[in-house]
């Protein structure tokens, strides 16, 4: 018996571990939230917009752009954090958390707009996370029914509203009339939207238990790759029914984004903790440590210069404008990152 359990530890100790960094976080987590950063400031480039490349421009209704998963995929890691942080099991942690989030989103959504302003990324982020803990609070073996059932009171609302006409008119929507109500006027980051991304962060919150789970990086690798294939693949055959389009966060997209980040996850394990390639992106970990402080100031920055974006000369390396927006774009990444990297250097990680 003493063999057996000799030859049993000998295994597990050669089997990988989920890597860790020298401040204990998960590092693929980390990373990917990083990436989901990164392709947030290029969409973001305040200079030379009209030359960027297609896939960095989100679609002006329906359909999907490269551009469009890495807020979902945010919002999803947004998830597995809450799963795996003691943090979020408080209350007043919690409500703490979502007033800062919200405050401070509506602050810079004013700057940016230079006038008061209710909805933005933040106080989505804020809203999202909300819903999800309010669903996690109620009976384990419940959740993934009132998470289903979130996706399809939002889809029944759109097609009752709609009353036979389109529901997912670009003018007339669901989604249109409760922001009128709520906020005045249409917004991308409205009620609806909120409500729908909180099914993204609670997709995550799922994931985040079997991370738990699993501490195998092979077998968590291929447990959540599965879930992006049939997450997927369902996303595509609701696609014949419900349009694609994030600025109403439909249900297709939904799921669509939610597998896609399940996706990028898991290939972020696969990169870090089972090949342990963790040095080659090591910057995406930076950025992934310190996100809300690489996009407060970011928006803060691109706020104050964006009175200036017509002034700025236009640049065509090449004679390529979009060559030129993209370098615009990566100084943008470059500023973040090293933002970022002098955080992680001194171990300081800002919470709210």
């Amino acid at each position: 018996m003493s063999a057996d359990r000799s030859v049993k530890e000998a295994e597990e100790k050669r089997r990988p571990q989920p890597a860790a960094s020298k401040t204990g976080r998960l590092r693929s987590l980390d990373a990917v939230r990083g990436l989901a950063i990164v392709v947030m400031l290029l969409a973001g480039n305040p200079f030379m917009r009209r030359d960027m490349p297609e896939q960095l421009q989100h679609p002006q209704w329906h359909g999907l752009r490269f551009a469009d998963l890495f807020f979902p995929l945010f919002l999803f890691v947004v998830g597995i954090a809450m799963t795996l942080s003691r943090r979020s099991g408080s209350p007043r942690l919690m409500l703490k958390r979502v007033a800062l989030l919200a405050l401070l989103g509506v602050a810079l959504s004013s700057l940016k707009h230079q006038g008061l302003v209710l909805p933005g990324v933040l106080q989505h982020i804020a809203g999202s996370y909300l819903v999800a803990w309010l669903v996690l609070r109620a009976p384990r073996r419940a959740q993934p029914a009132l998470t289903a059932g979130i996706l399809l009171a939002i889809w029944a609302g759109y097609l009752l509203w709609a009353g036979g006409g389109d529901p997912w008119s670009k003018e007339e929507s669901f989604a249109h009339a409760v922001n009128g109500w709520v906020l005045g006027g249409f917004a991308t980051e409205g009620v609806l939207q909120t409500i729908a991304s909180s099914v993204t962060v609670l997709g995550g919150a799922f994931v985040g238990r079997v991370v738990r789970e699993h501490p195998d990086p092979r077998a968590l690798g291929r447990r959540v790759g599965g879930h992006a294939v049939w997450l997927i693949a369902l996303a595509l055959l609701l696609a014949l029914e419900v349009p694609i389009n994030k600025r109403l966060w439909s249900p297709s997209f939904t799921l669509l984004t939610l597998g896609t980040s399940c996706a990028w996850f898991a290939l972020f394990i696969w990169l870090i903790d089972v090949r342990g390639h963790g040095r080659l992106i090591g910057p995406l970990e930076e950025l992934g440590a310190n996100p809300i402080a690489v996009y407060v100031a970011f928006i803060t920055v691109r706020a104050l210069v964006s009175g200036y974006a017509e002034v700025v000369p236009e640049v065509a390396p090449l004679g390529s404008a979009t060559a030129g927006a993209m370098a615009y774009a990566f100084g943008w990444v470059l500023l973040g990152w090293l933002l970022a990297h002098l955080l992680y250097r001194r171990s300081l990680f800002l919470k709210i």
